[in-house]
């Protein structure tokens, strides 16, 4: 048998040609071709792993919450980590000493961000910090999201109550859109004289490309669309959509405190809408006290109401974010799939 560790040279190549031309380099190459092939599985089964995993994060909420019914909600505040498939919620940050980030968003980088005090930052939900950036907006929000790389947040005091854009790097905050665009739709849509409807937007989440937020009123707690591009607004569903679901003939459900948008399908972009459900008044007006129940609901995004996910009884939640994987990690499941069909049809 002639060898394989000549120097590079002309003498090598004919000897590889001669040994093909006897047929001796088949077996060799039959080994190498079976190793390669075994290396190329474990890499695809590597990938997928891991790509799945970032996937299957992506359905993961955030929350910040409480556990000890302080009504001044300083006290008893941890940061959870909730399975939108169940609606389970864990605590996964230390006791927090006083109150937590009550407005959460995910960004596209990977980041838990935050709204407080007139501020965005980052929140660490392990640690339970909160680190602010530029000075106070004045505005005091409690429902925020990011979208296509700009905070988005509705002021719930003061006379403009319509969309603002909140810069990442700052906190510096725009207005935008007509003034009245969101009181005007409200109006409209609970055929109310103008200027009836003052918008209490107290949770925010986007779908794709539309925010969307509850608003509060005395039987008219309904889902609005807002756009993010010209501030324009919309109510989806029938008058009181979010207060009347769930089962009223057994109780009254309320405090819609929180709403995030989650990515289902793991390809970078919101596709389901999440809320909470804080309370549950068994006998509506009755005697029975109002009950903590931490609840987590998928709302519809056609009529606007919601169904319950899971409950977690003591607890109730201030704010949502669920942080979006890289884009692509389906895709790159996608390819390894036809990559592993391509060599088995090799």
């Amino acid at each position: 048998m002639k060898s394989f560790t000549a120097k590079p040279s002309e003498s090598t190549a004919r000897i590889l040609i001669a040994d093909l031309d006897a047929g001796r380099f088949i077996p060799r190459f039959h080994e190498r071709e079976k190793f390669m092939r075994a290396s190329q599985v474990t890499l695809i089964a590597t990938l997928a792993t891991i790509l799945s995993s970032s996937t299957s994060d992506a359905a993961i909420i955030y929350a910040s919450g409480q556990n000890n019914g302080d009504p001044s909600h300083n006290s008893g505040n941890y940061y959870y980590r909730i399975d939108t498939t169940t609606g389970l919620a864990t605590p996964v940050s230390p006791l927090l000493t006083g109150g937590s980030v009550p407005a959460l968003a995910g960004s596209s980088d990977g980041r838990l961000l935050g709204f407080s005090g007139g501020r965005v930052g980052e929140v660490n939900p392990f640690t339970g910090t909160f680190t602010p950036v530029g000075a106070n907006n004045g505005l005091t929000v409690t429902g925020f999201d990011v979208y296509n790389g700009s905070g988005y947040g509705v002021p719930v005091s003061g006379s403009d109550r319509r969309l603002h854009r909140i810069d990442l790097t700052d906190s510096t905050a725009t207005p935008f859109g007509d003034s009245n665009a969101i009181g005007s739709a409200l109006d409209t849509f609970f055929a109310n004289a103008s200027g009836t409807n003052i918008p209490f937007i107290i949770g925010l989440g986007s779908v794709s490309n539309t925010l969307y937020g509850v608003h509060l009123g005395a039987g008219k707690n309904n889902l609005v669309a807002l756009n993010p591009i010209d501030g324009s607004a919309s109510v989806l569903g029938a008058v009181n959509a979010v207060g009347t679901s769930g089962n009223p003939g057994e109780g009254r459900y309320s405090g819609f405190a929180a709403m995030t948008g989650i990515d289902e399908s793991g390809d970078g972009i919101y596709d389901a809408l999440f809320g909470n459900v804080n309370f549950f008044d068994p006998d509506a007006a009755g005697p029975l006290p109002s009950q903590r129940i931490g609840g987590v609901a998928r709302y519809d995004l056609i009529n606007g109401t919601w169904s319950l996910i899971g409950t977690n009884p003591g607890l109730i939640f201030f704010g949502f974010g669920s942080i979006v994987p890289a884009p692509g990690a389906a895709t790159l499941l996608g390819m390894c799939g036809l990559f592993a069909a391509g060599r088995r049809r090799g």
